[in-house]
């Protein structure tokens, strides 16, 4: 049987472009399917059953090209354009080593693919096809499949708060220190809350563990106290809250992606990236609001899209 593997990019939005892909392989290859992946983001995949096994993109890089030889892959495939995964396909010895022309390496390659713009489900499924898939998803809602364990979890979480989750808005406003551009000023984002909460629409801070004391700060900003949901068992956790909630509300982000992959509507933020090309998908099921420079939004405007939708 061949051997195919697929190196990932770091960032959780960018793995969910990459889902039609996978499923695609699922579905159309006699393959033995490898995912090269940060071990935060593997149980997504592992879940879903869209590949056979994992490899740790964290190995250190000797560790991880042995890792690559001993498995004697036919075919990777880089959605990574990172120096190092194209390194790890080329010294692995996988004669197939599929990736974007856009790459600094990409003469280890031995088939480019074009790109366009940002990483994106259209740049991953023009890679698919040069691969030889043919029948691939336009988005990547319905691949994931969340557990009964984590979706029992988030129901426990909601009895023990003494929240309907039906009627819950899910808010998720941070963004990494190199994306801080894409963020709105904290005291906007209260004055949001507050308003819903009058309006008897609980809202929720989500956000990683390591957010926890950032959004417990925030939530003591806001007249309303709202709780603060921190996936203490990892990124299910988080997919199963994102699919009990009524409504996904915050930025351009990876847990935007998250909650419109598990089929939550999403009332996304935009400000400098562009909503057309890696807004929450499908793209006319959510509702955009966006203005260049992010800080020309007001509370007042999110306040009255989120009612119209709620």
């Amino acid at each position: 049987m061949d051997k195919i593997v697929f190196f990932h990019m770091n960032q959780l939005g960018d793995l969910l472009f990459s889902l039609p892909v996978l499923k695609a392989a699922k579905n159309e290859l006699n393959a033995e399917i490898y995912s090269v992946i940060k071990p935060g983001l593997a149980p997504l995949l592992t879940a879903s059953a869209l590949v056979d096994n994992i490899i740790s993109k964290d190995l250190p890089f000797l560790k991880l090209i042995k890792e690559l030889r001993a498995k004697k892959f036919n075919k990777a495939a880089l959605f990574s354009e990172s120096p190092s995964s194209v390194l790890a396909a080329y010294f692995s010895g996988i004669k197939g080593r599929y990736g974007f022309g856009t790459s600094s390496l990409n003469f280890l390659l031995t088939k480019e693919s074009k790109r366009t713009g940002v990483p994106s489900v259209f740049n991953n499924i023009t890679l698919a096809l040069d691969i030889g898939l043919k029948n691939i998803p336009q988005d990547y809602t319905d691949i994931l499949k969340i557990p009964k364990e984590n979706i029992s979890n988030v129901d426990k979480w909601f009895k023990e708060n003494s929240i309907n989750s039906s009627n819950t808005v899910a808010v998720s406003i941070g963004a990494s220190k190199k994306r801080v551009n894409k963020c709105l000023p904290v005291k906007k984002w209260v004055e949001v809350i507050d308003v819903l909460s009058e309006k008897n629409i609980p809202c929720v801070l989500i956000g990683a563990s390591w957010e926890k004391a950032a959004l417990s700060d925030i939530s003591k900003q806001c007249k309303s106290n709202p709780k603060v949901f921190n996936s203490e068992n990892g990124i299910l956790d988080t997919a199963a809250f994102f699919k009990s909630v009524r409504l996904f509300m915050g930025i351009d982000s990876g847990p935007m992606h998250l909650a419109a992959a598990v089929g939550t509507k999403c009332l996304a933020v935009f400000g400098p990236t562009d909503p057309s090309q890696i807004g929450p998908m499908p793209f006319n099921k959510h509702v955009i609001l966006k203005k260049d420079d992010i800080n020309l939004i007001s509370p007042e405007d999110i306040i009255v899209k989120a009612m119209r939708i709620l």
